[in-house]
């Protein structure tokens, strides 16, 4: 009897774990940092419990309650935790059908770590010397290096500042983050040599964005 009353209080124990647990990680929020959708038609959306599907805005806070869909296999969304910047999950679409995460689940899996310049103006970030971290991302951008190697953007990579940036379409974002912690946003559709950036050239020939 002792052993099944010990038995029956670990057990009480551990459900009492996971519930908190649980409730934990639906309490947070996620923000949206990075976010593409190739169509109209693959919207990134989401919803908490039977209410209706929202598309998702880039900056937009996610309850953890909720659940993301994502139903167009090149679309994809990165997020960050409320409580916990350095951390990004992404969901991507699928190859067919739609994909539907629930952000208390993806929050207990294992996230990409990103980390940002601490710097100042007076005394920038020496590890992040001739470098820009992306912030984030409206839109699919895509970074060539050096070597001439191309890769698609994403929340929180470190960029060479002799790469070069192509921002596909008409109004996608994207903001640069340098050793001084400046912030540069620049929209496209646009190429232009990561340089210019740190260098605080113009990008534009007619205008330059704040």
């Amino acid at each position: 009897m002792k052993h099944q009353r010990v038995r029956r209080a670990l057990v009480a124990a551990v459900f009492v774990m996971a519930t908190a647990a649980i409730s934990f990680a639906q309490g947070k929020t996620v923000t949206c940092v990075g976010l593409y959708s190739e169509t109209d038609a693959g919207q990134v959306s989401y919803r908490v419990g039977s209410g209706d599907w929202v598309v998702v805005k880039l900056g937009d806070k996610i309850p953890g309650s909720a659940e993301i869909r994502v139903n167009v296999d090149r679309d994809w969304i990165e997020v960050s935790p409320s409580d916990n910047p350095n951390a990004v999950y992404e969901i991507s679409g699928p190859d067919s059908g739609e994909v539907i995460k629930k952000v208390s689940d993806l929050l207990k899996s294992k996230p990409k770590l990103v980390s940002f310049p601490k710097g100042t103006a007076s005394k920038p970030d020496p590890k992040f010397k001739n470098k820009l971290v992306v912030g984030p991302y409206l839109g699919r951008q895509v970074y060539m290096n050096p070597d001439g190697d191309e890769k698609d953007i994403k929340y929180g990579d470190v960029l060479d500042g002799k790469g070069k940036v192509r921002i596909i379409a008409i109004n996608n974002t994207i903001e640069l983050m340098n050793a001084s912690r400046k912030v540069t946003r620049v929209i496209g559709p646009l190429n232009f040599d990561l340089e210019k950036v740190l260098t605080n050239q113009k990008l534009y020939k007619y205008l330059n964005a704040p």
